[in-house]
């Protein structure tokens, strides 16, 4: 399992259906389960924190949206997705009235989903995918059969400012809405009979970013993303022994990432990083930790190469969930064309989450569309 799918964990989510069928699947998108969005930084090993150069940066490190120039627009989509029409849309524009303060500042907007999954089917509790389950629908039991389907939705507005005075620091910071909703209607050992459940969760979460040249080819930067954020949960559950309302509260796990970049030469960029997800979810405690490492080569007519590679160093979660991908290391492909106005990237690369659920790598691809206006 991976990245932040601690949105995964940003659980929850309302109204039901029936179980269609009594066969088993299991699919599982958005950026917590992928390491990751936008086809450039996926190729590049999902590095982007000091790199990220589109709006897909106010996903990464807001701060890198301070120098943007013009008007920008991105849109990503994963390849073979089957649950979600886009998998980031974003845009980023000037915002000349810092000026005055001695600041430039771009300001943005951005939609993605953090997690959609739908399962149908049993699962025992020693699978992966019912501990992914769990994240996303506490309080059931590790074996499941029924029909579950979850979706965390983010809506991120972000600020990138830089000081005119400094042009090698910029500072970034973003406010998310997020919104988790999961309907579910199975069996389980804590359940009497048949039992229907709806979850929906929201929050507001802030965001911090900073990025600093210390020379002309060497970047090095930081964000913190879900700072002591805290979901309002309300639960539905019916099932033989009657219905039961449900209101708590959750805290998310904080995410953590450094990363260094260096422009070798005009043609060459390298980039390495570090990621964690560490906290508390309801009753769960998680602690994900990888590597991640990316290379860019510009060829010409506007063409680029891209490469990379991730590697998880630590997978661990309270409720049962400790253990490694089914590869050590995972590399990632992909390359690009741009002109002065428009961008096109693609990726391949292994998704962590439904790797888990195929027990092998399960090659994914990406695509992004960005425009400068």
């Amino acid at each position: 399992m991976i990245k932040r799918f601690i949105g995964a964990m940003a659980l929850l989510i309302a109204t039901t259906g029936a179980v269609q069928g009594q066969g088993r699947t299991f699919v599982a998108e958005g950026s917590d389960v992928a390491f990751g969005l936008g086809a450039r930084h996926l190729a590049m090993g999902s590095t982007g924190v000091a790199t990220a150069n589109d709006p897909h940066a106010m996903f990464y490190n807001p701060a890198l949206i301070a120098d943007f120039d013009r008007p920008m627009v991105s849109v990503t989509r994963q390849a073979n997705a089957k649950l979600r029409p886009h998998s980031f849309i974003g845009f980023t524009v000037p915002f000349p009235l810092f000026e005055p303060l001695g600041l430039k500042a771009n300001v943005g907007f951005a939609n993605f989903p953090r997690v959609h999954s739908h399962s149908t089917g049993a699962f025992k509790a020693t699978d992966p995918q019912s501990v992914f389950l769990r994240f996303l629908l506490p309080g059931i039991s590790g074996t499941y059969d029924g029909e579950i389907d979850s979706k965390t939705l983010v809506w991120r507005w972000a600020i990138g400012l830089q000081p005119m005075a400094h042009e090698r620091l910029k500072l970034g910071l973003v406010i998310d809405r997020i919104d988790c909703k999961t309907n579910s209607c199975g069996v389980h050992a804590g359940s009497v009979g048949r039992e229907v459940k709806s979850v929906h969760a929201t929050a507001f979460s802030v965001g911090v970013g900073a990025s600093y040249d210390l020379g002309e080819r060497v970047t090095l930067a930081a964000s913190i993303n879900d700072i002591d954020t805290t979901l309002a949960v309300r639960t539905y559950e019916r099932d033989a022994s009657g219905t039961r309302w449900f209101y708590q509260t959750v805290g998310l796990p904080r995410n953590v990432n450094a990363e260094a970049s260096w422009q070798v030469n005009d043609r060459l960029l390298l980039a390495g990083g570090y990621r964690s997800y560490m906290g508390t979810y309801g009753n769960f405690s998680m602690n994900i930790q990888t590597l991640n490492f990316g290379a860019e080569y510009q060829l010409k007519n506007g063409f680029t190469l891209r490469g990379g590679l991730w590697r998880p160093i630590k997978i661990q979660t309270s409720n049962g969930l400790a253990g490694n991908l089914p590869f050590p290391v995972a590399p990632t492909l992909g390359g690009g064309w741009s002109n002065e106005r428009f961008t096109a990237d693609v990726a391949v690369y292994a998704h962590p989450v439904m790797s888990f659920h195929y027990g092998r790598p399960a090659p994914t691809a990406e695509f992004s569309l960005s425009y400068k206006f």
